[in-house]
C-alpha cells in the first residue's frame, strides 16, 4: 500500500447533492418476473435511486454541493487553490469539466484544475491527492467534488438493461473541502490493481471503442471476491500501521456497493453492523459520491456538537481500494440537498452528423 500521513491537514467540511426525483427499483426492472425482482433487491438492499433528468449533470450536483459549502461561510473563493474533480460521466470529452465548476463557483486563476477519472474508489484518492498538493505548494484549500450520474444515461442512447449493474446505480455528488493550518491531520493507505480492470469495465463509447452499449459489463464474482479480500486486508493493515482498533472508530463508513459485500467486510473487521452507515437502501449505489453520502445522509442533519472518528474505504472500478481515517466535527457535515443548479454553456444539443477532416 502507499500510506501517507498529512499533519495540520484536515477535512473541514463535507456536503452533498441529489437530484429531487426517487425512482422505485422494482418499477425501473426490465422484468416480469415477480421472484427475480424480490431477489434483486434483496442481494442488494437497493429500494429507491435518485435520478437525473437530462438536463443536469454530475457537474451540476457537484456544483451546488461546493456552493452549499461557500454558502456556509467555509471559503472564499479567492481561497481555493485547488480543485479536484472525480467523475466518470463527464460533461466533455475535453475540457476537463472542473473548469466549468471553477467558473460557476468564481474561482480564481490562481487554482490547480484538473479531472480524475475514477469511479467507487474516488473519495480516498481524492482527498488523499488533495492534501497532498497542500502539503507541498502555496494553496492552502482545496475542494474535491466527486460524483456521477450513470443511472440517468446519455440522451440519444437506448437503455441497456442487459446487465444488472445499470440498475445499481443512484445519481449524486459530493464536495469535500480539505484546509491545512487550522491543526488535524489524517491518513490514507491506497492500493491499484489493473490486472483487474476488465472486472469492472465500460468500454464503448470512448476513443478505442467509438460505439457499444452504455451499461457496465463486469465479473460479479471476481468483483465480490476482490472486496471481501482486499479491502478488509487493507483495513486491518491500515489501523495495523496507525496502532488503531476497530473500536475507536465511531462508524466504518464504505462504499454502498450492495449490502451483501458491506455485510461481509464489516464481519471480516469486526465492526457491528449498526455502525456501518447504509445509504444505498434509498440513493442506490452512487459511485465515487457514495462515502461521502452516507456521512451526510447520516449526519447532515444531526443537531450535535461533537467530534466524530470515521474510518471509511472506498474500492472498485480499476480496480483501485483505499483507505482513510479522519475525525471530523457533525457540525461541518453539511445537510443533504436536492441540487436544482443547471449550467448552459451554449452548445446546441441538435447538432448533425458528424463531418470527417482528412
Amino acid at each position: 500500500m502507499i500510506f501517507s500521513k498529512f499533519e495540520n491537514i484536515k477535512i473541514a467540511a463535507i456536503a452533498a447533492s441529489v437530484p429531487e426525483n426517487i425512482v422505485n427499483v422494482a418499477a425501473e426492472l426490465d422484468n416480469p418476473d415477480p421472484k427475480y425482482i424480490k431477489n434483486f433487491m434483496k442481494n442488494t438492499g437497493i429500494l429507491e435511486k435518485r435520478k437525473s433528468g437530462f438536463e443536469q449533470t454530475a457537474a451540476d450536483y457537484s456544483f451546488s454541493a461546493a456552493k452549499q459549502i461557500m454558502d456556509a461561510g467555509y471559503y472564499k473563493p479567492e481561497e481555493i487553490g485547488v480543485l479536484i474533480n472525480i467523475t466518470q460521466t463527464p460533461d466533455y470529452r475535453t475540457p476537463a469539466t472542473a473548469l466549468t465548476i471553477q467558473k460557476r463557483l468564481g474561482l480564481s486563476k490562481s487554482c490547480l484544475v484538473f479531472d480524475i477519472n475514477l469511479g467507487c474508489s474516488g473519495f480516498v484518492y481524492g482527498v488523499s491527492l488533495a492534501a497532498s498538493i497542500l502539503s507541498t505548494s502555496s494553496a492552502g484549500k482545496a475542494l474535491v467534488t466527486v460524483g456521477d450520474t450513470l443511472a440517468r444515461g446519455r440522451r440519444f442512447k437506448k437503455k441497456d438493461l442487459s446487465s444488472n449493474t445499470g440498475l445499481l446505480f443512484g445519481d449524486a455528488s459530493a464536495a469535500i473541502l480539505v484546509v491545512k493550518g487550522e491543526g488535524g491531520s489524517f491518513c490514507s493507505a491506497l492500493m491499484s490493481d489493473g490486472n483487474g480492470h476488465k472486472a469492472l469495465s465500460s468500454p464503448y463509447n470512448a476513443w478505442k471503442h467509438p460505439e457499444g452499449p452504455e451499461n457496465i459489463p463486469g465479473d460479479d464474482i471476481a468483483v465480490f471476491n476482490f472486496t471481501i479480500g482486499e479491502v478488509p486486508a487493507l483495513l486491518n493493515e491500515y489501523m495495523a500501521k496507525t496502532g488503531t482498533a476497530i473500536e475507536e472508530y465511531d462508524d466504518l463508513v464504505l462504499h454502498q456497493a450492495n449490502m451483501m459485500i458491506l455485510k461481509n467486510i464489516a464481519k471480516r473487521v469486526n465492526m457491528p453492523m449498526e455502525k456501518v452507515p447504509v445509504c444505498l437502501d434509498r440513493f442506490g449505489n452512487t459511485s465515487g459520491c457514495s462515502v461521502p453520502l452516507a456521512i451526510v445522509d447520516k449526519y447532515g442533519s444531526a443537531d450535535e456538537d461533537r467530534t466524530v472518528n470515521l474510518l471509511t474505504s472506498s474500492f472498485g472500478i480499476g480496480l483501485s481500494w483505499g483507505v482513510v481515517g479522519f475525525r471530523i466535527s457533525v457540525k461541518d457535515i453539511l445537510p443533504l440537498s436536492e441540487g436544482k443548479d443547471t449550467f448552459d454553456d451554449g452548445y446546441p444539443d441538435d447538432v448533425g452528423p458528424e463531418t470527417s477532416h482528412v
